[in-house]
C-alpha cells in the first residue's frame, strides 16, 4: 500500500522529532506533505483535498500532526498490516499518550482510506470527521496503542491554545461529553504534577466558558490568544492554581459537570456554531 503521510505544522515544539520519528519509520513506501501555518479549516481541507485529488496514487492517509511523536520505528507498518488485511476499515483511529492528561486518548492519529470523504462546506470544529459507512471505523487503544506522543514538549502558548481549542469542543451541541471529561482529566493531572504548562490549558478554557474567546479566537493565525496569554505568562504554579480556581468559581464550578456545562453552553452561545450531526468525535 502506497501512504500519503499528512502533517499540520503551526510552529509546535515537537516539530523537529515529528519529523525525525516518521524518517525512522521502517515502512518506507510513503510521500509525507507538510501544511504550515494556515487556519484551523483551511489546513484540515488542505490536507484532505490534497490526498483526495491523489487517491489514485495512494491508498491511505495516515496524519501525524507536527505535536504528536511516533512511539516506535514499525507504527507504519503495522497500521499498514491492519488496513491491507481488513478492507472493512476506512478510518483507523490509534490512541496516543497525551502529556496533558498523562493517559492514552482514543482519538489519536487516524488513518484514513482513498475511499473515506470530507463535506468541506460543514461549519465545524471537527474538522477532520470523515464521513464513512457505519461500522467502517476502529478505534484501537490496545493493540497497536500507543501510536505516539501527543504534544511530548509544548511550548506555553501551544498549551493555552490546546486548552482553548477544547474549551469551545466541550460546548458543542454535539461530541461535547468526551471534551468536558478529557479537560476535568487536564485539571486533575495540573493539580497533581504542577506543570505550569498544563496548567495553561485548563486556564484557556475556563476563559472560553468565561466568554473571553469565541470561535475567532482559535485559528493560530489570529493573534488575540498569544496576546490575552501575555496577561498571565508570569504566573508561577501557585498564582495560576488560585486563577483557575477563581474562574471556576465565576463559571459555576459548583454544580454538577454536566449541568455546568450545559448552562455555560447555553450562556455562550456565541461560541457554539449550529453543528450538523457527524460520525465520530474529534481529537
Amino acid at each position: 500500500m502506497r501512504v500519503f503521510v499528512g502533517t499540520l505544522y503551526s510552529g509546535e515544539n515537537e516539530y523537529e522529532e515529528c519529523l525525525a520519528a516518521i524518517q525512522n519509520q521502517t515502512y518506507r513506501d510513503f510521500d509525507h506533505f507538510v501544511f504550515r501555518n494556515l487556519s484551523l479549516k483551511e489546513s484540515h481541507k488542505t490536507l484532505f483535498k490534497s490526498f483526495l485529488d491523489r487517491s489514485s496514487e495512494y491508498d491511505i492517509l495516515i496524519k501525524v500532526d507536527a505535536d504528536v511523536v511516533l512511539s516506535s520505528d514499525t507504527i507504519f507498518e503495522k497500521i499498514v498490516h491492519k488496513m491491507r488485511h481488513d478492507d472493512g476499515i476506512d478510518v483507523l483511529a490509534v490512541a496516543v499518550h497525551d502529556f496533558f492528561t498523562d493517559q492514552l486518548i482514543n482519538a489519536g492519529m487516524a488513518t484514513f482510506r482513498n475511499t473515506a470523504r470530507w463535506d468541506f462546506a460543514k461549519d465545524t470544529l471537527f474538522v477532520d470527521i470523515a464521513e464513512v459507512r457505519q461500522g467502517r471505523e476502529v478505534y484501537d487503544d490496545k493493540e497497536l496503542a500507543p501510536a505516539g506522543i501527543h504534544c511530548k514538549n509544548p511550548a506555553p502558548w501551544q498549551a493555552f491554545h490546546y486548552g482553548l481549542h477544547r474549551g469551545l469542543k466541550s460546548i458543542q451541541r454535539i461530541h461535547s461529553t468526551g471534551h468536558w471529561t478529557y479537560l476535568e482529566r487536564v485539571w486533575a493531572n495540573f493539580l497533581k504534577t504542577g506543570d505550569t504548562r498544563i496548567g495553561l490549558a485548563v486556564l484557556g478554557a475556563e476563559l472560553v466558558y468565561s466568554g473571553r474567546f469565541t470561535r475567532r479566537d482559535v485559528d493560530y493565525t489570529n493573534p488575540r490568544m498569544r496576546t490575552v496569554l501575555e496577561e498571565y505568562r508570569s504566573l508561577d504554579r501557585s498564582d495560576l492554581e488560585r486563577e483557575i480556581r477563581r474562574l471556576r468559581a465565576r463559571n459555576w464550578g459548583i454544580l454538577p459537570g454536566d449541568l455546568r456545562r450545559r448552562i455555560i453552553r447555553e450562556l455562550r452561545s456565541e461560541n457554539v456554531a449550529s453543528e450538523s450531526s457527524i460520525s465520530r468525535p474529534g481529537p
